[in-house]
């Protein structure tokens, strides 16, 4: 049907105006919406501006009859679900069998009934609203199908993938990774502690100014107090331990950071250590004691990351970084 809050429209073709008018008042306005035409000649044409519901359809017209018109619309591949109700004045059986033969839903006797006419009408309505709802129905069952068949080809091909990266891990990696992993954490717990040592002597200095200032506002210290707090900002802002991580790591896998630096050339010094961890099978919880971060921070780290790598949403950034 057109739309559910529309009513259903008839198209009604009859070379006798008469009849047309008959039909729709027998019908009426406040149950269908109605379109006409005088006979069949052109009608595949001027369907689909029409789009009825359903055709009433005279047998006997003088330039295109009703078989004629019955068997263009029923060849036509967009209109052979739409439901056609011949009527006719003739009694010879053998019209009966060749309506129905070509795709006729109904078959009508004139002179026509009000009741007659409106029964089968409805009925052919309706019988239409139920075909419709199967084929959608039908329709979002295989769109559901699909979707599992896609799904399941996914599970098989991220499986594939998991395989091969052990498979391909255990064969390229013959090192002692345990004891290159140590000596890493090591290092980067050892910054951990000395990035911490600043921030409390930054936090001193800080107390330290801001004491003086309030007893000896002139003081001449003052000013040296600030050097210090440029210099220990300095010191925040370096990464010392960067040249001394990268060349252990890349001891195990040399192209990791170039293939990273492909992919963005704006990651950061921290955002290559991180991936760099997670190459590494660190935890979450070891992670947040390397980085001295809760592990909300964490997560909105590789929210980032994922972004900055141009990952989807579908996709694992701990895959992504073991694919490399």
């Amino acid at each position: 049907m057109n739309d559910t809050m529309e009513l259903p429209k008839i198209l009604i073709i009859d070379d006798r105006e008469y009849d047309r008018i008959i039909y729709k008042e027998y019908l009426g306005d406040a149950n269908y919406v109605f379109d006409e035409l005088d006979d069949g000649y052109d009608v595949l044409q001027k369907l689909p501006s029409i789009n009825p519901d359903l055709i009433l359809l005279d047998w006997q017209m003088p330039r295109q009859g009703g078989l004629e018109t019955l068997k263009l619309i029923k060849r036509n591949a967009a209109f052979k679900n739409l439901p056609i109700i011949i009527i006719t004045g003739l009694k010879d059986e053998s019209v009966l069998e060749e309506a129905f033969d070509f795709g006729s839903f109904d078959f009508l006797n004139k002179p026509v009934t009000s009741i007659e006419l409106r029964a089968r009408v409805h009925n052919a309505i309706k019988l239409r609203d139920a075909q419709q709802a199967l084929l959608n129905q039908k329709k979002e069952l295989l769109d559901l199908n699909n979707i599992i068949v896609s799904q399941k080809e996914e599970l098989k091909k991220s499986l594939s993938i998991k395989t091969e990266l052990l498979d391909t891990t255990q064969n390229e990696h013959k090192k002692d990774i345990g004891e290159v992993k140590r000596k890493m954490l090591t290092m980067e717990l050892d910054n951990t502690k000395v990035t911490s040592n600043i921030k409390s002597i930054q936090s001193l200095v800080e107390e330290a100014y801001t004491l003086l200032k309030s007893e000896s506002p002139e003081s001449s210290v003052l000013r040296r107090l600030r050097q210090l707090e440029r210099k220990v900002n300095e010191l925040m802002n370096e990464d010392h331990s960067w040249g001394e991580f990268k060349d252990v790591f890349e001891s195990m896998d040399q192209e990791f950071f170039t293939k990273l630096t492909k992919q963005n050339p704006k990651l950061t010094t921290l955002d290559l250590k991180h991936c760099a961890y997670i190459k590494m099978n660190l935890e979450n919880y070891e992670l947040a004691k390397i980085l001295n971060v809760e592990l909300k921070s964490l997560q909105m780290t590789r929210y980032r990351l994922k972004k900055k790598l141009a990952l989807g949403q579908d996709q694992s950034l701990r895959e992504y970084i073991h694919s490399i």
